[in-house]
């Protein structure tokens, strides 16, 4: 036993020692923005916040002012696109995907941060590149960890090893944060807090990282949500999905709160709890004041979902952004190599590391969110308006007849977010219809001067009582008035 902890703490000296020596690749001050979004560092400076100027230079904007929350590369304006997984290397895929050429790709997506999964902090040479290349391109990088997925607590040695090889000089310029879990039940809450406090500690309190968790969607059964321990079982009553919120807010206090549903059914419907879902996460969101986190997803990988169309893609990001939705996540980036092939289909980069179809599907949405983000980043949801037909149903509570100097909206299948935008009437209006164009009239209390942003670009109006437009599956408009 006394030669097995003496060769585990040699072990450990020599990581320690080797991971001290790296100068993490992504540590220079690149601002290469590859994908298109702003790379502005303004967002890095400690707690979150950063002078806006040269408008009004006693002016800060911090995560509570518009319930956001932008990753440290980056500045307030840019939504975080995250892909999960974003990069795999040769011992689960044919060849390496670590590569310049990769991460180009994902750059070329308008990705603009990566949540690691296979490149864990024990692939010590796959994690510097992957800083390396994320740091060329912009890109915020997302550290996967030992106990990612597993209920197992972060304890001081794998923070210690994660700050090492990760922020050795407190200034990495690609580390984004650390992925913490995914789908905790709620007796993992604590679990993952006591994790979250872990790194901070190590890294620093005021460093400004984001530490991931992200959330079971409602169609999750009560096992999942609670838990299955012989000490502490269900309660009798029963274990309610707002309850499950709840507790997480409470105990895990996350900075943004994130969750994952997969509505598209193979039949060539969509789950019908979909905006329930949505409704449920925006309003616990507002009530903490944070932003709320989608995944978007790329592939199929049961008998009962399918693969995704263009018009699936477009239709998942743009309802999500119209109901306040502040950073999207894309599940999957690259296919699992792990699972079974004949049952995993799709996603945007294959197991042969070539993009897919569904890779250009949201390049094309991305490239539309860097046009629009900074509108959709500095708004305040106020709710939605409809009208015609839904594929899911929509909570009654969150549709308003009307907002600023919008009075009605008409049209086959339309949903219209309604945002204040620093005072403004902005309005994020989606097809809400995977399979036909829809046919679109807004219709205003008054003349309105403003602009309409769609995905072939942005055209200024004047003097309109009403704004009349078509769009195809999915697609969106942003309308900002004055």
């Amino acid at each position: 036993m006394r030669k097995m902890i003496k060769k585990l703490l040699c072990l450990t000296m020599v990581l320690l020692l080797a991971l001290s020596l790296c100068a993490c690749g992504g540590g220079g001050n690149s601002t290469s923005t590859g994908g298109g979004n702003s790379t502005s560092t303004g967002g890095s400076s400690g707690g979150g916040s950063v002078i806006i100027k040269p408008t009004n230079p006693t002016t800060k904007v911090d995560y509570k002012t518009y319930q956001s929350y932008w990753m440290k590369q980056h500045d307030y304006k840019t939504m975080p696109v995250a892909a999960f997984n974003g990069a795999a290397n040769a011992e689960f895929y044919p060849e390496t995907m670590i590569t310049d050429e990769h991460f180009k790709e994902m750059a070329d997506c308008y990705i603009n941060t990566s949540f690691a999964l296979y490149d864990k902090v024990h692939y010590v040479e796959d994690v510097k590149k992957t800083l390396e290349y994320c740091a060329k391109y912009g890109i915020s990088y997302m550290a996967g960890g030992f106990s990612f997925g597993s209920s197992n607590s972060a304890n001081v040695l794998e923070a210690e090893i994660y700050k090492a090889l990760l922020d050795p000089a407190n200034n990495t310029n690609a580390l984004g944060g650390v992925m913490i879990r995914d789908e905790p039940s709620m007796l993992d809450f604590q679990t993952i807090r006591t994790s979250m406090d872990t790194f901070k500690e190590v890294f620093g309190k005021n460093k400004n990282y984001l530490y991931h968790a992200n959330l079971f969607p409602t169609y999750a059964n009560t096992t999942q949500l609670y838990g299955n321990s012989e000490a502490n079982p269900v309660p009798e009553e029963g274990y309610t999905y707002e309850q499950y919120v709840d507790d997480y807010l409470e105990i895990y206090d996350p900075q943004i709160l994130s969750y994952d549903y997969y509505p598209l059914r193979s039949n060539g419907t969509m789950s019908d709890g979909y905006f329930e879902n949505m409704s449920i996460i925006r309003r616990k969101a507002m009530g903490k004041e944070i932003p709320f986190w989608v995944y978007i997803q790329t592939c199929k990988y049961s008998g009962g979902v399918r693969v995704p169309s263009e018009a699936d893609i477009h239709w998942q990001v743009n309802t999500a952004l119209a109901y306040g939705c502040k950073g999207i996540q894309y599940f999957t980036y690259v296919i699992p190599s792990r699972m079974d092939t004949g049952t995993w289909e799709a996603a945007m980069i294959g197991h042969d590391g070539k993009p897919t179809d569904i890779y250009y599907y949201a390049q094309k949405v991305n490239k539309y969110i860097a046009d629009v983000d900074e509108v959709l980043m500095c708004s305040l949801s106020k709710g939605v308006m409809t009208a015609g037909t839904t594929p899911a149903t929509i909570p009654a509570e969150d549709v308003i007849t009307g907002y600023g100097k919008l009075a009605s909206v008409d049209g086959e299948s339309v949903l219209v977010g309604c945002f204040d935008y620093k005072g403004k009437d902005a309005y994020y209006v989606v097809n809400n219809d995977v399979y036909v164009d829809c046919n679109i009239t807004l219709n205003f209390t008054e003349a309105c001067d403003g602009y309409a942003h769609a995905y072939e670009g942005k055209t200024e109006f004047n003097g309109k009582n009403s704004l009349n437009m078509t769009l195809k599956p999915g697609t969106a408009t942003l309308v900002v008035i004055g």
